[in-house]
């Protein structure tokens, strides 16, 4: 599909080129131009406040290449995800004194989704200073996590070799994987809200978009 006509109907795309087809982030009054909300950004990835972020420190890392997951990503793209993981959680570390999560719906295709609500690449990394292994407390079964040494390259057998959409986590001290067995549609955002406690239904960032604290974490993160 031609880079004009994938700005125009996803969303992701066109927030990675800082388009006005369909941004969220302008939609919303959040920004006016790209710099506003683009934080961070390398070869291949850029860094963006969460819209719908159930916490104060909610970052995504979205492909500038429309990809469907991890698992999809070329060579020279996972060692660049591998590298600018570690600095936007230190970032936030840096801004606030918490670790993050880090997690990812990895869909195999576009009817299996893994449990993703979008048809792009995006990473979640969300800080919290909660006791981070107690979140896998609050994934149901049939899902089931197993510890990997490396969500990313675990992420790629799956896909490439099993063809399976999975659930990928990564915790400050270790990084799971699991296959997407009957996950719903923003499966580790209800995972996360039951965690925090959060509204019923504050899970769904269409309809809880968050933008003030959204446009508090943009600031907090832009200032210098």
């Amino acid at each position: 599909m031609h880079e004009t006509t994938l700005s125009e109907i996803c969303t992701f795309c066109c927030e990675v080129e800082g388009g006005d087809d369909s941004n969220l982030f302008y939609d919303l009054g959040l920004a006016r131009t790209r710099t506003d909300y683009v934080l961070l950004e390398s070869e291949h990835f850029v860094v963006m406040p969460c819209i719908g972020a159930l916490t104060d420190w909610y970052l995504l890392i979205v492909s500038k290449r429309h990809t469907l997951s991890v698992g999809r990503l070329n060579e020279a793209e996972r060692a660049d995800l591998r590298t600018l993981i570690p600095q936007v959680t230190g970032l936030i570390r840096e801004r606030s004194g918490l670790d993050s999560l880090v997690f990812e719906h990895g869909s195999l295709d576009f009817r299996d989704k893994g449990g993703a609500c979008y048809d792009h690449t995006h990473i979640h990394v969300v800080a919290t200073g909660r006791d981070h292994q107690r979140f896998l407390d609050h994934i149901p079964a049939p899902v089931i996590m197993r510890p990997c040494a490396d969500w990313i390259s675990a992420s790629r057998r799956l896909v490439e070799e099993e063809q399976r959409s999975y659930l990928a986590l990564g915790t400050p001290d270790q990084d799971w994987i699991g296959i997407a067995t009957g996950a719903p549609s923003q499966f580790f955002r209800r995972c996360l809200a039951a965690w925090m406690g959060a509204e019923e239904g504050e899970w769904d960032w269409l309809t809880f978009p968050q933008a003030d604290r959204v446009h508090r974490m943009s600031t907090a993160l832009t200032a210098r």
